[in-house]
């Protein structure tokens, strides 16, 4: 259904984008902040809690944790990160002051000092890289095939440094860089509104319904870079379609419209499909940041009190450019966030299967965006509203989808893509796709053609930027009913939306546990469509040259007794 965002009205055209050298080396005096990563303890313990809180047939079924038994469970002992932080402030004492402190599971140690005293401890040259497309800088180590354990070696690191102590943040390997925005993809079918939205996807006559939870049931948007929004165009098309006066509730971070280089789309699309769906605290986290540390953002979120369960984010990039480590960092990550309750949405991306819409892979291996790859996370494709009046949808050939080839299919998966590569007409050659891997997405929404009012003025925009605070904001009252049954947050989901006969977890079906399935007959959220796999239209449904590999369009009338079916259909009934 929706795709992931690659940076909502980012076209993920932009690929092969790299920081560039400018030559200048960050001053001795300057502060700078580095991660080391730990070696976790008990790492098995973060799968096998995930599927025990998230699986129906597990007697800890939605028995969430908290961030305490997550770290008591795999972080470092006081005793080790104590020893690691002393032997860091041993090396180059006479630069300056050094100073560490663990991050909130015990799996990461934080730390602060001068430029002069970094390169002195990991023999690297800290240097300027300029992002290609935006004014903005990193300062990361000139050798970008640093070998930190050769480092530790060199030094004597004792045995508990060497050990543990598996990478530093800003050494070897450039983060992957923000994706520049792009409207170049067609602007399909008829104009889409938040209430087209809510009339479609049957959430009008829950407006005014608020949550009185404090905010943990609402819903949260993350932006990165300096993408920022106006409170007043909220304001403006909630007036506009007499909609409930709901402004964003919290700022995490700064929202600075006014700010030098502001951009506005990616962030006001966000905003406006968040708040004004689903009437419902939204809150907007914002990484000021031009790379992508999904870590650093997931502590934000894992450190931020009250914060929203539902988070959409419509950012990401090709998993080559984030590489095999950080994604499985950033994985384990996910998994946390899932064990606290969080469900997350991201947007799948809008250059096509396999990113075979850009020039970089058309002709090469097919590669699926990250993190939306990630079997943590619900991806998000997207859909275009064919006729005005009505609620048929086609699906959208720009979507991101495809598979993942650092991610393996999960058991989940198995029966959806099996019978889709079973059947699907005009494959392309099995070369050109991991067949075995993570299939995306899981779900699809709107992605063209959606209103927003920018600056005062009405504009309109796309992407699975859109599809994703959609989605999202359709979810956010699946929690809000959930909390009327007595009953917490949804959580990891992602696995529901597969078994249990179609189902949106066992709570949601006849013959699962007293079920929500009768809170979304309510809703109307029967009208959702749900595609597995892949999210080009034509590939395997039609004689479209362009390979949809692993899609999956399965869409339900609004009077169905099921939120989500799995069925193989090759159009919309």
């Amino acid at each position: 259904m929706l795709k992931l965002l690659l940076v909502v009205c980012f076209c993920v055209g932009s690929f092969g984008l790299s920081w560039n050298p400018t030559g200048r080396r960050s001053p001795a005096a300057q502060q700078v902040e580095f991660r080391l990563q730990l070696l976790k303890n008990n790492p098995q313990w973060l799968d096998e809690t995930l599927e025990a809180v998230s699986d129906p047939k597990s007697k800890e079924y939605e028995i969430y944790r908290t961030n305490e038994d997550i770290r008591s469970n795999i972080g470092r002992s006081d005793s080790e990160i104590r020893q690691i932080t002393l032997w860091f402030r041993k090396q180059c004492f006479e630069l300056c002051p050094l100073r560490g402190k663990a991050m909130i599971h015990g799996d990461f140690i934080q730390i602060s000092t001068c430029t002069a005293r970094f390169e002195c401890i990991f023999d690297t040259q800290l240097v300027q890289y300029k992002h290609p497309l935006y004014d903005s800088f990193i300062y990361h180590s000139k050798d970008t095939s640093y070998d930190l354990q050769k480092r530790l070696k060199e030094l004597n690191a004792p045995a508990v440094v060497r050990d543990l102590v598996l990478n530093v943040n800003n050494v070897g390997r450039l983060p992957p860089a923000l994706k520049k925005f792009s409207s170049g993809f067609p602007y399909q079918g008829v104009k889409v509104t938040p209430v087209v939205v809510a009339e479609n996807y049957g959430t009008k006559g829950f407006q005014n319904d608020r949550s009185s939870d404090g905010g943990q049931l609402g819903n949260a948007f993350a932006e990165f870079g300096k993408q920022y929004f106006f409170p007043s165009d909220i304001a403006a098309i909630q007036s506009h379609y007499n909609l409930p006066n709901n402004s964003i509730a919290h700022i995490v971070g700064n929202n600075d419209p006014n700010a030098f280089g502001s951009q506005y789309l990616e962030c006001t699309l966000d905003a406006t499909y968040l708040s004004s769906v689903a009437d419902q605290p939204t809150w907007g986290i914002f990484e000021t940041s031009f790379q992508y540390d999904f870590v650093a953002f997931t502590q934000t979120l894992m450190n931020t009190a009250n914060c929203p369960k539902i988070i959409s984010i419509s950012y990401g990039a090709p998993e080559s450019d984030f590489g095999e480590d950080n994604m499985n960092t950033v994985d384990d990550e996910f998994k946390k966030l899932g064990i606290l309750k969080f469900t997350l949405f991201f947007s799948s991306g809008d250059t096509g299967v396999g990113n075979t819409l850009d020039s970089v892979f058309a002709c090469g291996k097919y590669e699926t965006n990250y993190p939306a790859a990630s079997p943590y996370v619900v991806a998000v494709g997207g859909t275009y509203l064919r006729k005005t009046g009505n609620s048929e949808e086609g699906v959208w050939r720009y979507g991101g989808s495809g598979f993942s080839n650092h991610n393996r299919r999960p058991s989940w998966q198995d029966s959806a893509v099996t019978k889709y590569l079973s059947t699907a007409q005009n494959l392309p050659d099995s070369s050109k796709y991991n067949n075995t891997g993570r299939a995306l997405p899981d779900v699809s929404a709107y992605a063209t053609n959606c209103r927003i009012i920018v600056q005062g003025k009405i504009q309109y925009i796309g992407g699975t930027s859109a599809s994703a605070p959609i989605t999202a904001s359709v979810f956010t009252y699946v929690n809000v009913q959930r909390l009327k049954n007595g009953k917490g947050p949804m959580g990891y989901i992602t696995p529901q939306l597969y078994t249990s006969g179609g189902e949106l977890g066992p709570d949601f079906g006849e013959d699962n546990m007293n079920t929500v399935d009768d809170e979304f007959k309510k809703l109307g959220i029967l009208k959702f469509t749900l595609f597995f796999s892949s999210g080009d239209t034509g590939v395997g449904n039609t004689l479209d040259s362009v390979f949809a590999c692993g899609k999956y369009e399965t869409n339900y009338p609004a009077a169905s007794p099921y939120v989500v079916a799995i069925v193989i259909r090759e159009e919309r009934v």
